[in-house]
């Protein structure tokens, strides 16, 4: 594979007030800021409170250089607020749903100076603010006001100062990873390189000053951001709500009219099935809808597309790098799976060595260009583990294809090393979410004292199906050791605030759900094969609930059960059986049923039920 090229910046190095100086002068009079019951802000309106916020936070003695972190629920006052502070200092947006300890923890590691917080709020923000001895600033706004209008209410005795311009090498944004139980890792962000990557959204994207955006992603996130900071470097309008209720969103779909419509993948399955629900279905004028996140289930993708009658652009980024990838435009359309081809970014897959590989070549993505950050902040080892040649590892592992297009398969950490066999998740919920009952699907690893680890599998349902059938349906789409052994329901997939699942809390939410009281067995058939099961496995004793993966089984052990039960009951089955049955009184029940026999009693069954969670 070719060594690509250093992708440099495609625009002339600007900060952000000189970018949106633009926008002010051109569409001084056009609608800038849109919030539902209340009066919509102008852009001659907007820089105004950009003056006024600059303005207020020189007078609390903070101004170009400061770091200034922002506290407050998603909606209009949040993207208004956010704009003026990278204008005028460092801002540093926060999650306000997060505890007081992880605020805590952020709040010194970004090195903050004061944080916007809304007035009279004894929030955990507020306690970690003052537990760090941060200036707090109480920030004011009304529902009756024009959307987005606020004033700051500063407390401090500090100095006034004259309101300073930043330089195009000046921090704007100071975001961070990780932090809400570990050292959080400090991802500094320049005035050049925020206006790089505004004005690179706004050609990717296709909007222009007679859009309007519905931004339904937090703003914290840096993907909310870049979308509130390219909708109106365009001189078009936006709608800022952060994550909604389905129902929610398609009432903003018909009273506001969006033209685009930016969301996670949650809120795109939660919209579908409600949207899918209404009869005559609601009004819309999109143009498009974007995922802002990359687990956007392809079957998902689809009935969107026909629901809505527009296309679905799937966008993979990271806070260190911008927007990496996207799908095209109709009438391209990437393959099935693909996250579509790099954006103003160079692109590639290395090995283990940092060797670049070639086509199809599974590996890790590594990323360079304008919009790749410089380095964590005050974090050495942190950089030395991330950069190798000029390239960030990113730490997902995938693939590109000799046109170009990136396929994701998960982040390293989150590959499955069965027994020595790995499994990408993003495979295996792919093929789940093809299964008409399937909402949604997340594959995780789950300790196993054999493999080392062992495949599971959590779905979200729309109907009731069987584990078992679950199981035949993607053995007809994978290779058999990437048939999960445990299949957990849930109803709904735990996530983090930037929206992506929790496989950790998966994980442990099916270890609690796993453990069972003893039961003796019942019957000679249990009896039999608990004795057999102990005899494999090593185990002292098995109860007629106990399942067989959980103990410890594995596809090799399981044909030494087979070949035990064969024996001892003149039973052959194949190993599938024991796969879809795997508990002990459901697979003497399919034996039994094999040899049409009668079980001790009729409650054992061979249906293979879920697990569910509590």
């Amino acid at each position: 594979m070719k060594k690509p090229g250093w992708a440099r910046p495609r625009h002339a190095p600007s900060t952000l007030p000189d970018l949106f100086a633009t926008s002010f002068r051109d569409h001084a009079e056009a609608v800038a800021i849109v919030a539902p019951g209340q009066p919509d802000l102008t852009y001659a309106e907007l820089e105004r409170q950009q003056e006024l916020i600059a303005r207020g936070l020189a007078d609390a003695g903070f101004g170009r250089g400061s770091r200034i972190g922002i506290a407050l629920p998603d909606g209009p006052e949040f993207a208004v607020t956010m704009l003026a502070v990278c204008s005028a200092a460092t801002c540093a947006p926060l999650n306000d749903k997060l505890d007081e300890d992880a605020l805590f923890r952020l709040l010194l590691a970004m090195r903050i100076d004061a944080l916007i917080v809304p007035e009279g709020s004894s929030s955990a923000a507020v306690r970690a603010a003052r537990r760090a001895s941060i200036t707090p600033i109480p920030l004011r706004s009304s529902s009756r006001d024009r959307a987005g209008t606020v004033e700051l209410i500063p407390e401090s005795s500090r100095r006034r100062i004259a309101v300073e311009p930043p330089l195009i090498d000046d921090i704007a944004l100071l975001m961070h990873t990780s932090g809400t139980t570990s050292a959080p890792k400090i991802v500094p962000w320049e005035q050049w390189r925020v206006a790089e990557a505004a004005r690179n959204r706004v050609e990717l994207s296709r909007i222009d000053h007679s859009d309007r955006c519905l931004v339904a992603l937090p703003l914290h996130s840096s993907a909310g951001i870049r979308r509130v900071h390219a909708g109106l470097l365009t001189g078009g309008s936006i709608v800022c709500t952060g994550v909604m209720t389905a129902d929610a969103t398609i009432e903003l779909l018909e009273s506001v009219a969006p033209t685009h419509y930016f969301a996670p993948p949650a809120s795109h399955i939660a919209l579908l099935e409600a949207f899918e629900r209404r009869a005559p279905r609601s009004r819309h004028f999109l143009k498009a809808i974007w995922s802002g996140t990359t687990d956007l289930p392809e079957a998902v993708r689809s009935r969107l597309e026909q629901a809505f009658a527009v296309p679905v652009i799937i966008g993979y980024g990271m806070t260190e790098s911008g927007s990496i990838t996207q799908t095209p435009f109709p009438p391209e359309r990437a393959p099935v799976g693909s996250v579509g081809r790099a954006t103003n970014i160079d692109i590639a897959i290395a090995d283990d060595a940092s060797r670049l590989l070639g086509p199809d070549e599974p590996g890790e993505i590594i990323v360079r260009g304008p919009e790749v950050f410089a380095g964590y902040e005050n974090n050495d080892e942190a950089n030395r583990s991330a950069f190798c040649d000029g390239w960030f590892r990113t730490g997902d592992a995938g693939r590109i294809d000799r046109d170009g297009f990136v396929y994701l398969e998960g982040r390293l950490t989150d590959i499955i090393n069965r027994g020595g066999l790995k499994i990408a998740p993003g495979e295996v919920e792919a093929a789940l979410a093809q299964h008409p009952r399937v909402i949604e699907a997340a594959a995780f690893a789950i300790a196993h004292p054999t493999l080392g680890q062992d495949l599971a599998a959590a779905v979200v349902l729309r109907e009731r199906v069987s584990d078992r059938d679950l199981r035949r349906f993607l053995r007809a789409r994978l290779a058999a050791f990437k048939i999960p052994t445990r299949i957990l329901e849930v109803a709904a997939l735990p996530r983090g605030s930037a929206g992506k699942v929790s496989r950790t809390e998966l994980a442990d939410l099916l270890d609690r759900t796993a453990r069972v009281k003893y039961e003796p067995p019942i019957g000679r058939e249990e009896i039999e094969i608990a004795r057999i099961f102990s005899d494999v496995l090593q185990v002292p004793s098995v109860g007629r609930k106990d399942n067989f993966f959980d103990l410890g089984g594995d596809s090799l052990r399981g044909m030494r059960v087979l070949a035990a039960v064969d024996a001892a009951l003149g039973v052959s089955v194949t190993l599938e059986v024991l796969l879809d049955h795997p508990k002990l009184s459901e697979f003497a029940a399919a034996i039994c049923e094999a040899t049409g026999a009668r079980m001790a009693q009729p409650e054992s069954s061979a249906r293979g039920e879920f697990v569910r969670s509590a």
